[in-house]
């Protein structure tokens, strides 16, 4: 028998996942009886302040484990069964490749299903290893009964490993088919977006600024209901709104309805009652203000003339101080590192830049977004950062995005790329009849036809030109931390990764997106629904956080009292179909002060005056 702890409960000991408590035993002497056998579920939801986990059987975490995870990986499986070919032909991979790719997810989809103990990663490379460093220190190493958002990252990055373990997919991401058909199914609300937001670009006054910086962050909002990991890979369809069934005395029975046009700001209007929790004016007015407020700092600020050195940090660290000659640019571990330019006589000038550690005023005013999903969501992401930039409410916008395919459709850099490039582009046009508003004549005679609207992408096009040159420019960067696709809650994040943590401490806000994001910001925790935001986060506030969220989860934060138990009336599963959202925002941030570790470029060998330029700060 092997033993698996219910985090926050008692050590069971069980043969297996099922509970085989119907299966008759054979006792020596007697008849079969049947025997009752300790189970490691426990059937009831989740208790508040308790980790989500799969451990409790009325939880969609559970639920996500036993149902939606595995129907992911089979629908992996079927496609990598089904287009074979058409895999090996873009990957240059061979059939056995393929063939050992499913036949290592299969593996993995039974481990899940039976509730096996994880297995660890064989690839050899440094992230691997902490991930092998995680998994044996967890304090419990079983599908079901760990945490369930390390379960799901585990199941993610052990998804990429079987990729990395074949030569000719090294590239392969295995849902890039569901994204391609994810970003197509949402073209017309691209087009319609897009039109609008032409108008929204020039500079406008205040009260104008703040009504649109809030529509966009309504449009970020709902466009997160696209996100094919709850869907299990199906395509999300935007054209329902929420309407009352004919004749029903019942408000609370609704049905989807086609809407002629997938209009994302009538879907604002459509669903402003499901907004459960809206900081958006306030979010809109303090960003605002603390990026005026960064901007001044910057002007004024004078650390910027003075020479980099962390040879005090060097010395600390027992680590060696930079030589008379700096190193080339290739030798430094930084990608942005770059060798002083020569001074005018052929002799090395030392440029007048910050050390990154020492820093406590960034460089640039700068916004960032800790993307969620590929296709429309994105598209809406883009458009929020385009606006920022345009209204010079910011100067930079940083994407953090995931490096390897993540929970389906989450944005990865190619993913990011393929979207501005295919938005430049996109082919799309199509008439639509719109209803007759006029009233009909003194003679009684019918109104003339209302012409119809047009809907086409000529507006997507010039906004996605203008995205690529952001990109080429450094305006908007596109940042794929480690951390991102690591089994780590936010309150952790300066534990495990400090340099990034001290990157997000230089915006003047962070706008989480999703659901998995929100988890991580809660920790993973089930606390009660009337805990307010801030502390809620649990000590992570690197910068002031607007988290924007469809609730695809069974944990919220923020409400106020009695709705939570409200919406439980009207439906026991409200918290997992998405219907509802929110968006939240606070204002503290932990002050930026000069880093007690050497900078992340530090290298082997300070750079002292020749430390790199950093454009991500």
């Amino acid at each position: 028998m092997s033993k698996i702890s219910v985090k926050g409960g008692s050590e069971t000991e069980v043969k297996s996942f099922e509970d085989d408590s119907t299966t008759p035993d054979f006792i020596y002497g007697g008849p079969f009886v049947k025997l009752e056998k300790a189970c490691p579920l426990l059937d009831t939801a989740t208790p508040i302040n308790l980790q989500l986990q799969g451990t409790f059987k009325k939880s969609f975490a559970y639920y996500s484990l036993k149902e939606r995870l595995p129907i992911i990986l089979t629908k992996v499986i079927d496609y990598c069964s089904r287009e074979g070919q058409k895999i090996r032909s873009a990957n240059s991979a061979s059939d056995e490749d393929v063939r050992n790719f499913i036949q290592y997810v299969t593996k993995l989809k039974n481990d899940l299903m039976t509730n096996k103990k994880y297995d660890l990663l064989t690839v050899d490379t440094p992230e691997a290893k902490r991930w092998n460093e995680w998994i044996l220190n967890a304090d419990n190493s079983y599908y079901f009964t760990n945490t369930w958002v390390f379960t799901e990252c585990y199941v993610y990055r052990r998804l990429r490993e079987g990729c990395e373990l074949q030569k000719g997919l090294q590239n392969f991401d295995p849902f890039d088919e569901q994204k391609e058909k994810a970003f197509a199914g949402g073209m017309e609300p691209m087009c319609i977006v897009a039109e609008k937001l032409v108008t929204m670009l020039p500079e406008s006054d205040k009260d104008k600024r703040k009504a649109d910086f809030i529509t966009l962050l309504k449009i970020c909002l709902w466009a997160n209901k696209c996100d094919l990991s709850l869907s299990m890979g199906e395509q999300v369809n935007l054209k329902g709104e929420a309407k009352t069934e004919a004749g029903s005395p019942d408000k609370s029975k609704t049905s989807v309805v086609d809407t002629a046009v997938m209009d994302p700001f009538q879907m604002i209007i459509d669903y402003k009652d499901k907004i459960l929790v809206d900081d958006s004016g306030k979010a809109v007015d303090q960003v605002i203000a603390k990026a005026e407020a960064i901007a001044k700092a910057i002007e004024g600020n004078t650390t910027f003339k003075f020479q980099c050195s962390c040879h005090r940090l060097a010395t600390l660290y027992g680590m060696p101080l930079c030589k008379e000659e700096p190193k080339p640019a290739e030798a430094s571990p930084s990608k942005a590192a770059v060798a002083p330019p020569p001074g005018p006589e052929g002799e090395d000038e030392a440029p007048k830049i910050p050390c990154p550690a020492k820093m406590v005023i960034p460089q640039s005013v700068m916004f960032d977004i800790v993307c969620d999903n590929a296709g429309y969501e994105l598209f809406a992401d883009l458009c929020l950062a385009h606006f920022l930039v345009s209204q010079k409410i910011v100067q930079k916008v940083r994407f953090h995005v995931k490096k390897i395919p993540w929970f389906v459709s989450d944005v990865t850099p190619r993913d990011f790329k393929n979207t501005i490039e295919k938005c430049r582009s996109a082919s799309y046009k199509r008439e639509v009849q719109q209803e007759t508003k006029a009233e009909p004549t003194a003679e009684g005679e019918a109104p003339p036809p209302e012409p119809p609207r047009v809907i086409a992408a000529d507006s997507l096009h010039t906004i996605a030109d203008q995205w690529a040159a952001y990109v080429d420019d450094g305006t908007f960067v596109v940042l794929s931390d480690d951390f991102w696709t690591s089994p780590h809650t936010y309150k952790d994040m300066k534990k495990y990764d400090y340099n990034l943590y001290r990157k997000l401490q230089y915006a003047a806000a962070i706008l989480f997106k999703g659901d998995l994001n929100y988890r991580k910001l809660l920790g993973e925790r089930n606390c009660n629904p009337v805990l307010g935001f801030e502390p809620s986060l649990q000590g992570f506030i690197p910068a002031p956080i607007i988290a924007v969220r469809t609730v695809k989860a069974d944990l919220i934060c923020g409400l106020p009292k009695g709705r939570w138990e409200q919406l439980n009336k009207i439906d026991e599963q409200w918290m997992q179909k998405g219907d509802y959202g929110v968006i939240q925002f606070c204002a503290k941030a932990e002050p930026l002060k000069v880093a007690d570790r050497p900078c992340l470029d530090y290298g082997e060998v300070c750079f002292g005056a020749g430390c790199p330029v950093h454009t991500d700060l």
